[in-house]
């Protein structure tokens, strides 16, 4: 008896929680997911995410998944690995990313980039190796004992470094574009490239989304650093659709210059193989 009452305290909150969230009381909301590809969950095992400028996703797994970042794949081929290792409310999980620029630094060097590497440069084979851990914490976890969820609102902290091994001749000098920089740090002179971030994503109204993250980068703890922040509203067509659109902020310091420079971004997500699960609730359903 006491359980059934605490069961109805619950539910009755979660309809009340969720009537105040919707404009039109007794009307269904769909909410839909706030996850990015920068938290800790990982997709659902057998469903694809194909993004334009995010990370494409594949779950393999119940709790790993495949990804890469299909618009940089013919200049800097790449592919990551994400496993979940623990956790409901919190999740800890780790991200393991291989790329090789060499493709597009030698295009680079036969196009309008010369500035950047000059013609008489030697390019070598390189291997990228990104490692990384993400926290996740949903800040207003769910009850398990009720039908109406609200969306999740989810802070996500991750850290990690970069460390890169080379083959052949090199004598190409560095790279010093706001975006260029603190991904290839690590090309020269067995430096690592340290990095930390944070972001915050949850429901602004209906199928609406929002995300802000900020990164910041370092090489091998000096004083050349750079930061980076975005910020995204996500409207959701349906449980399949997504668009979303916002700024991108870029930051460097080095030894040579500063550079701020700030940018629109656009960016569309599918979902395959998406199934919308029931949630159970009192009655079971």
């Amino acid at each position: 008896m006491r359980k059934l009452i605490c069961l109805s305290v619950i539910c009755f909150c979660c309809v009340f929680v969720s009537k105040a969230q919707s404009p039109v009381p007794g009307k269904r909301v769909d909410y839909y997911s706030s996850w990015t590809d920068r938290g800790a969950k990982v997709v659902p095992m057998g469903e694809i995410h194909l993004s334009a400028l995010a990370k494409s996703r594949y779950g393999n797994y119940p709790k790993t998944e495949l990804n890469t970042e299909l618009l940089l794949f013919p200049l800097a081929p790449n592919i990551g690995f994400k496993h979940q290792w623990l956790g409901k409310n919190t999740i800890l999980s780790s991200q393991h990313t291989f790329y090789y620029p060499t493709l597009g630094l030698k295009w680079a060097k036969s196009s309008g980039f010369k500035d950047q590497i000059p013609e008489t440069a030697d390019v070598p084979h390189i291997f990228t190796f990104r490692n990384e851990l993400i926290l996740s914490r949903i800040l207003n976890p769910q009850p398990e004992d009720c039908f109406i969820r609200i969306p999740d609102l989810v802070l996500t902290a991750r850290v990690g470094f970069d460390f890169s091994l080379k083959a052949g001749d090199d004598n190409f000098p560095k790279l010093d574009y706001y975006f260029l920089y603190q991904r290839s740090g690590s090309y020269y002179d067995d430096q690592k490239v340290y990095f930390a971030g944070l972001e915050l994503v949850g429901n602004v109204y209906r199928n609406f989304n929002f995300s802000i993250s900020a990164d910041y980068y370092n090489i091998d703890f000096g004083g050349e650093y750079a930061i980076e922040s975005q910020g995204k509203i996500h409207w959701h067509k349906n449980s399949k659709f997504s668009v979303s659109g916002g700024y991108k902020t870029y930051y460097l310091n080095n030894d040579a210059k500063t550079q701020l420079f700030l940018m629109p971004v656009v960016d569309l997500v599918f979902k395959l193989n998406h199934r919308t699960k029931l949630q159970r609730g009192l009655f079971k359903k």
